[in-house]
């Protein structure tokens, strides 16, 4: 008895999916979000992307949604000013998936570059 390719088992479910889903706006549902984000221990990222017909960007966002890469308890190390000249910056940081996250205070641009590379890793 021979075992399919998780792979190819969930570019079937997709297309099952894409066939009966409801209008071409209707959500990946979570269980085939999960599914995907499942088949990075075993194939690269592209492999999936090309085979389940969907974007890098989404799969990223279902990897981060399913397995959150800070937990409440990690913090983002910031590097500490030693500039006397400092700016006032007031930044909002609007997500994909439909979270804000506002920033303001007296900050170097350093530090802001520091924190916006941490989100988007």
């Amino acid at each position: 008895m021979s075992t399919l390719d998780p792979l190819s088992t969930l570019t079937t479910a997709f297309e099952s999916w894409r066939t009966n889903r409801n209008s071409r706006q209707a959500p990946t549902p979570n269980t085939l979000r999960e599914q995907a984000v499942g088949l990075l221990e075993h194939y690269s990222s592209s492999k999936i992307t090309s085979a389940l017909r969907i974007s890098g960007g989404q799969l990223k966002q279902w990897r981060n949604s399913v397995n959150p890469q800070l937990s409440p308890h990690q913090f983002v190390h910031l590097p500490i000013s030693t500039s006397s000249a400092q700016t006032t910056f007031n930044v909002v940081l609007q997500f994909a998936h439909g979270d804000t996250m506002s920033l303001s205070g007296v900050d170097d641009p350093q530090t802001l570059i520091s924190l916006i590379r941490a989100l988007k890793s």
